[in-house]
């Protein structure tokens, strides 16, 4: 039991920095200036096991103007499946950008922390580990703001310099949208607001759960979630998850996360991501290297986007990552119905 809370706890050292990077890099999220990602590419260098050995990366990035030449940006980055590595992971950068006098080309260059999971080791008796761990995220960028905007077309270039896992180089190409844009062409900053996002949330989620394994092991999932908004941009959340009963995996437990969340088009749609332990009331891993005494306690990293049906009313859908000392990673994609008091 020792040995799997030594784990539990070298995860969360491994989180926080990231944690931490994202308030600092966030810290603006209740102004205006906000723009979404979507971009898919490959590796340019990974490590290569055989001639058959590639794999397509894509990537969702979020990107908060602070000012006209610097802005943060929160990705997730999943690289694929290569022999024996699957990696995926969240990186907060804080970038520098330089305009054109026309606004509607920017060059830009940005680097931060980028949290990793890797599932590696598999082994002939289907036996494999869930590593974790915080690398840097290094890139630069170049975007065209089609006709000044609202629409984009991004190029991305990131390396990832990981000292416990491997080196990558990864090269990128998306389209993005403004979700706020002003009358001049390019990026768009502009004040805060300060009311609070929301007021009180109780959502039902349905939806699976996957394990991160090399066989990704599926299950039904449910979930039950208490929101309440302490300020604009900042809210806390109260869970209890259900996460089905896999040969590898039977958990359910409650959760506390925090928020940094933004509203967009007259705070119909919102988007956010929270983080915080994740306790287990019910426990039992099985399969080959199964931990005899795992841990209850684990961290939840997640992104969430909700759409505001009526007054009171809401969809919403959520991603989860459950980050385990014990090999039983999982994702946890739910789909749910809400209402706002």
């Amino acid at each position: 039991m020792q040995c799997a809370n030594r784990r539990t706890f070298s995860i969360w050292q491994r989180v926080m920095p990231l944690a931490g990077s994202l308030l600092l890099a966030m810290l603006q999220q209740a102004a205006h200036g906000q723009e979404l990602l979507l971009m898919g590419g490959a590796y340019t260098n990974p490590p290569i096991h055989g001639d058959d050995d590639r794999s397509a990366v894509y990537a969702y990035s979020y990107q908060q103007n602070l000012t006209d030449n610097w802005y943060a940006t929160y990705t997730y980055l999943n690289e694929g499946h290569i022999s024996g590595r699957h990696r995926d992971g969240h990186g907060a950068q804080l970038w520098w950008r330089w305009l054109t006098p026309g606004r509607q080309f920017a060059f830009s260059a940005g680097a931060g922390p980028y949290l990793y999971f890797d599932t590696t080791d598999a082994r002939p008796d289907d036996s494999y580990s869930n590593r974790h761990g915080v690398a840097l995220l290094a890139s630069t960028a170049a975007t065209w703001y089609v006709r000044g905007g609202p629409w984009m077309v991004q190029a991305r270039f990131n390396r990832i310099q990981a000292p416990s896992s491997f080196n990558a180089n990864t090269l990128l190409l998306g389209v993005g949208y403004q979700l706020d844009h002003g009358r001049r062409d390019g990026p768009f900053v502009a004040g805060t607001r300060t009311s609070a996002l929301t007021g009180d949330e109780l959502t039902i989620f349905l939806g699976t759960n996957i394990v991160n394994s090399f066989d990704s092991e599926t299950d039904f999932a449910a979930a039950v979630e208490y929101r309440h908004g302490f300020w604009r941009g900042v809210e806390g959340t109260l869970s209890y998850f259900s996460e089905g009963s896999s040969d590898l995996l039977r958990r359910r437990g409650v959760a506390a996360q925090a928020w940094l969340s933004g509203g967009f088009f007259g705070d119909r749609l919102t988007l956010g991501v929270g983080a915080g332990p994740y306790y287990a009331t019910t426990l039992h891993v099985g399969g080959p290297g199964a931990d005899s005494s795992p841990s209850r306690w684990a961290g939840l990293l997640t992104m969430s986007a909700s759409y505001r049906i009526s007054e009171h009313w809401l969809g919403r859908l959520s991603w989860n990552r459950v980050m385990t000392g014990y090999d039983r990673d999982a994702d946890i994609f739910l789909a749910g119905v809400g209402y706002r008091f």
